[in-house]
């Protein structure tokens, strides 16, 4: 148990170092998707989405680690978060990604950002 516990305080330390990037180039990419598109928009928003994607493993692999002794992200609101966002992805909403980058998404990801900080140390 207590390698588990290594394992998963090294995953979210890990994070709590790539979090910062993720978050800043989903910031960037909301002008871009609000109709300032550029030649590399889409391979922009491919290695955000890969990015979240990585981040959504590492919460899956620590969420009982997490949510140990209280309930410090809800499993819940972080799948509708993506499950949302991965509709508008799918249907190339552009103005729907970047509303939920803006909104949703990107709280949810701050979020875990804090908690990993919290809990890597």
């Amino acid at each position: 148990m207590e390698d588990l516990r290594t394992q998963q305080k090294e995953a979210l330390q890990v994070l709590a170092e790539y979090s910062p990037k993720l978050i800043r180039a989903m910031k960037a990419v909301v002008e871009e998707l609000k109709g300032n598109r550029q030649a590399d928009t889409d391979e922009y928003l491919l290695s955000i989405v890969n990015g979240m994607n990585w981040e959504i493993e590492i919460f899956n692999l620590t969420k009982e680690y997490i949510n140990e002794s209280e309930e410090r992200l809800n499993k819940d609101s972080f799948n509708q978060a993506i499950l949302q966002f991965n509709e508008a992805y799918m249907g190339k909403d552009d103005l729907k990604m970047a509303e939920l980058l803006e909104g949703e998404v990107l709280v949810v990801f701050e979020k875990f950002e804090k908690i990993a900080k919290e809990l890597s140390v």
